[in-house]
């Protein structure tokens, strides 16, 4: 079975963006993904979502995308 997760882009205080995934409810993406990657950065959740397997992510694991 497939599962759609939110995606959160995260902008560095130097102007470089990442992509992020979580596997939690779209309200709480930009919270959880926060907490990972720590103060200073500017977090927004994207309207894209990431389709997966739903055994690709543990329930409220987040992880950095490699685009």
């Amino acid at each position: 079975m497939m599962v759609r997760l939110p995606m959160v882009a995260v902008i560095a205080p130097d102007g470089e963006r990442s992509y992020w995934v979580a596997a939690v409810e779209p309200e709480r993406a930009t919270e959880a993904v926060a907490q990972v990657v720590g103060d200073g950065q500017i977090v927004r959740l994207l309207q894209h979502r990431l389709r997966v397997k739903s055994d690709a992510l543990r329930p409220g694991e987040v992880r950095r995308l490699g685009i």
